[in-house]
């Protein structure tokens, strides 16, 4: 990947170097020209930045497209010791089986002694499915509906520097699952055994391990985050079946350039899950909490007990007052296999994208990419960086 990447790394390096002396400019100055707004007298460091997409998409099939994005950026402690916090909300639909209402949090209170977020939804979705493993054949496309209510709490509290020990719960609970036309013979859905009745319930709870030397999630220049999480779902809570998971979350981003936007970023995710684990909880592309896990490839279309997944995204300036930007990009997923319980068939994708400017104040950008997988092509229009 990084060989991949270093055309555009070369590129980055020639930019003129006054770049740092033209201001900075984003939608928002745009829309100031037509719209006059009242300036504000709240100090700085307590102003919310506010960023949305009155309509934005992802993937080319249909899985899902978004009638809205909005963030919410602000800071609960001052400038020089508390990070920025952001909500996300994302009401969408695609007019016809997949809509649902999204909230994010990621809040970090004054001088960042405690962080708080989740992920809280209820959405119906048609989930395309085709079977366990990284080697599934198209031919064997399921739909299966079903109605979800998520409610993820995590609280992290700071023990040194950047680094928190804290606790998370996570309540997946889907209702009315059905395939749309039972297939004869029964499907790898109905052959698994596990979650594929009517409802199914997953509540658990465990420890989060959490680094994070960012100063702004929107859109990280440097720092590392890394998270690693534990989750036991025990009958006794609830859940349908018993069984645990592990997931741990990786991402460093290195500044090339102290004159203009020049970033490397680096992702790795291992998310496993062990017992009997319901079909709809198992990992999957872009199941991930973010959402965002393998560009290039639709939504849910591999599936499997265990997941790894890596990135590489180089980040640059088209314009010197930042307004345009640009993105490459490369990833790889593999899931075991459900006979050999082995990562034995591999999932790259490539791609590149454009990115504008829409809050130089909580560097909130609007994102529109394109990626090509293994017979696959995908495009992407969203809100905020994908990591």
């Amino acid at each position: 990947m990084l060989i991949l990447l270093a055309p555009v790394c070369v590129f980055g390096q020639i930019q003129n170097p006054d770049t740092a002396k033209v201001r900075q400019k984003d939608l928002i100055d745009i829309f100031s020209k037509y719209i006059h707004f009242k300036k504000s007298k709240i100090p700085k460091e307590k102003k919310v930045y506010f960023s949305f997409l009155p309509l934005s998409g992802a993937t080319n099939n249909g899985n899902r497209f978004i009638v809205s994005s909005f963030n919410a950026t602000f800071r609960l402690g001052d400038l020089k010791s508390t990070n920025l916090s952001s909500v996300y909300f994302i009401p969408y639909t695609n007019l016809n089986t997949r809509w649902g209402f999204i909230i994010k949090p990621n809040i970090y209170t004054k001088s960042n002694k405690w962080n708080f977020n989740g992920d809280l939804r209820i959405i119906h979705n048609d989930v395309d499915t085709y079977g366990l493993g990284a080697n599934t054949s198209d031919d064997n496309e399921n739909t299966i509906s079903n109605q979800q209510i998520r409610a993820y709490l995590n609280a992290n509290r700071q023990v040194r520097k950047n680094f928190y020990i804290g606790l998370g719960t996570s309540l997946d609970f889907f209702y009315d699952i059905r395939q749309s036309q039972p297939l004869t013979p029964p499907s790898d859905f109905s052959k698994y055994g596990y979650g594929t009745g009517s409802t199914v319930t997953s509540n658990g709870i465990g420890p989060n391990f959490l680094y994070d030397s960012r100063a702004n999630s929107n859109n990280p220049i440097d720092g590392m985050y890394s998270s690693l999480s534990f989750r036991v779902y025990p009958t006794i809570l609830g859940s349908t079946y018993g069984w645990t998971s592990i997931y741990f979350d990786n991402r460093k981003y290195l500044s090339l350039s102290d004159h203009w936007h020049s970033v490397l970023a680096f992702w790795g995710v291992y998310w496993g899950t062990y017992g009997n684990v319901p079909y709809l909880d198992l990992p999957t592309t872009a199941g991930d909490v973010s959402e965002k896990i393998g560009r290039g490839y639709a939504r849910w279309r591999y599936r499997g007990k265990q997941m790894l997944y890596t990135e590489a995204e180089y980040r640059f300036d088209i314009t010197a007052n930042g307004f345009l930007g640009g993105v490459l990009f490369s990833n790889l997923q593999t899931y075991t296999e459900p006979t050999t319980n082995r990562f034995q068939n591999l999932l790259p994708a490539v791609g590149t994208g454009l990115r504008i400017k829409f809050n130089k104040k909580s560097n909130v950008n609007v994102a529109l990419d394109f990626a090509v997988g293994k017979d696959s092509f995908n495009w992407y229009l969203t809100l905020g960086e994908f990591f």
